[in-house]
């Protein structure tokens, strides 16, 4: 089986440690040079040499060091590779002559790696990283596959792609306005801002915009480019429901004419838009291969179940498997929490809560559109905003994990927990024995808080509310930046922790799968006047009733998947879509 060692370059301070691990290598130790100092003052490890013993691994104080068997990958497979020890990417997506594809994998396994290649932002060096980039070396290493007339059309530059980014807040930081930025392209600027719903904030500047604005002025950019390859990265993140739903019809109706290939962590809105999909499977910021693509269904089961059957690898060792939720036995809907109408007016907003009741045990999620008071009544009930009318419920110990994250303090996540340590209110052993290893935060404990990407930020912020002894919990948009496997892990997490401590949890998310795991019964909020100058809240609703309130104003029906049980949105129109609307079923149970 092929040995590959990778160096986490942000992570390796040579300067700061007793280099360790070539110290305790055995290949060093009997005078082969199986680690030796690179030419910037940083180790380079021979995957040669290399007995695959995991010293190194497990005495690098930085954990800066991985020692992977990969699932026989074979080394021509290599598309690229960053350096000697650095990540490197098997196989690539296909694009379609027509319709959308979508990509499926962890964060950090290459989907976006993958994207700017297919766009030739980024030439692929086959893992000659060495090299200068070499247009007639990948045409021959791709002749005889689908893939050698797409990049041939690349190199001639008679392709026209167009690449939606990641990651949208450096558009805030340009000068020009929305409608600026969209018209930048030379394509049909008012129909598709008035499409993706930004008419009316479209003079704004970006740099006044929300993120989910920005996100939708990133859309409406890529969606009026005249292009023959659309390339669209998580074009869901700071979306609402509405929103998503929205932005994926606009997206499979581009699918009609266009070649689409997405890159989604919302596995119900990517089993709506796309055809077919890629699953990627590797080990984050080490590689990632790229599977063969499947039909939506079966890439989706496949994923959950963790098994590919054509390439015989196995890479999740449990399935996911979603439940029908039924009803709760009478002794576990004790109720443990109780408030009141609130109301909280604000200049240009008002917001109405009606009375509600949280059990002993019961993860409750808060859905609905942006700008209907979500956050607000979350912060209502922490005590970060007085009520106008109505009091937060007395005597209610809350941990709170509010929707932005800043990490300003240069401490890391283990320097943190241990200043907690005395706190009587933080459960360290909680913390260590639990939510480190359930949320996968083992190697970045020592990692300062500010140099953590937004999806580890948001694990340890979760882990941290959790470690926090309450009574209720109150977690706003736990899911933002994670892959759909960390998401379903915290899920899984936050409805057992909830559960073994007969506590009460409110959790405001956007992710169907996400709350379809977690939550046990839903808050449903709308907006509450045409202009949208209040919101209304009301509930908890059994998990059946909360849907269909929401679904029913977005005019989307779901179904259950007979095989996982996961949610499915059913396509506009089609027989099932038209009986559910006529019954009022707007998100079914298992049959």
């Amino acid at each position: 089986m092929p040995r590959i060692a990778i160096l986490l370059n942000d992570r390796c301070h040579p300067k700061e440690c007793q280099w360790e691990c070539q110290a305790y290598c055995p290949p060093v130790r009997m005078g082969q040079e199986c680690i030796v100092e690179g030419p910037v003052g940083k180790p380079i490890i021979s995957e040669t040499l290399c007995i695959g013993c995991g010293i190194c691994v497990h005495k690098c104080p930085f954990d800066a060091i991985k020692i992977l068997n990969t699932p026989e990958a074979d080394p021509a497979e290599i598309v690229h590779r960053y350096g000697y020890n650095g990540f490197r990417m098997y196989r690539l997506p296909i694009p379609p002559t027509r319709g959308v594809t979508g990509l499926l994998g962890p964060n950090g396994t290459g989907k976006s790696t993958a994207l700017r290649l297919l766009a030739g932002t980024t030439v692929p060096n086959l893992g000659d990283y060495d090299a200068s980039p070499d247009w007639a070396k990948v045409l021959a290493h791709f002749r005889g596959t689908a893939l050698h007339a797409h990049f041939e059309q690349v190199a001639r530059g008679t392709l026209r792609t167009v690449l939606k980014p990641q990651y949208v807040d450096a558009i805030g930081e340009e000068t020009a306005s929305a409608r600026e930025y969209v018209a930048a392209v030379g394509g049909r600027t008012e129909p598709t801002l008035e499409a993706v719903g930004l008419a009316a904030r479209a003079d704004r500047p970006l740099s006044e915009l929300s993120g989910g604005e920005l996100q939708l002025a990133a859309i409406a950019r890529t969606l009026a480019s005249d292009a023959d390859l659309y390339l669209v990265d998580e074009p869901s993140s700071y979306l609402d429901i509405v929103h998503r739903l929205e932005v994926a019809r606009l997206i499979r109706r581009l699918g009609e004419t266009k070649s689409v290939i997405v890159v989604e962590h919302d596995l119900a809105l990517l089993d709506y838009l796309a055809d077919q999909a890629h699953l990627i499977y590797g080990e984050p910021a080490a590689f990632g291969v790229i599977s063969h693509p499947l039909p939506m269904r079966a890439a989706i089961n496949t994923f959950l179940t963790g098994y590919l059957k054509d390439e015989n690898v196995r890479f999740r060792a449990e399935g996911v498997r979603f439940v029908a939720h039924p009803p709760k036995p009478a002794a576990r809907t004790t109720p443990l929490v109780s408030f009141p109408e609130l109301t909280k007016e604000f200049p240009n907003f008002r917001l109405s809560v009606g009375a509600g009741e949280l059990a002993k045990g019961q993860t409750v999620g808060v859905v609905g559109p942006n700008a209907t008071g979500k956050t607000t009544f979350v912060r209502l009930l922490a005590g970060v905003e007085a009520p106008t009318v109505g009091t937060p419920p007395p005597g209610v110990t809350v941990s709170y994990k509010p929707q932005y994250l800043r990490a300003n303090q240069p401490a890391s996540l283990r320097e943190r927990s241990a200043a907690l340590a005395g706190d009587p209110t933080f459960d360290g052993r909680l913390f260590e024995r639990e939510l480190v290893p359930g949320l996968h935060l083992e190697e970045i404990l020592d990692v300062a808080l500010p140099d953590l990407s937004g999806g580890e930020l948001q694990r340890a912020a979760v882990a941290l509310a959790l470690a926090r002894v309450a009574t209720l919990y109150l977690l706003d948009e736990p899911s933002a930046y994670l892959d759909a496997d960390e998401r379903m892990a915290m899920a899984r997490l936050v409805r057992r922790q909830v559960e073994r401590q007969a506590v009460s949890a409110l959790v405001v998310d956007h992710d169907v799968y996400f709350l379809d795991l977690a939550c046990d019964e839903l808050m449903v909020f709308r907006s509450d006047a045409p202009d949208g100058s209040a919101g209304r809240g009301d509930g908890p609703f059994p998990m059946r009733e909360g849907m269909n309130r929401l679904l029913a104003d977005i005019g989307v029906t779901f179904r259950r998947d007979a095989e996982t049980l996961r949610p499915r949105i059913n396509r506009e129109g089609s027989a099932l879509d038209r009986e559910q609307k006529a019954q009022r079923e707007y998100y079914y149970e298992a049959a």
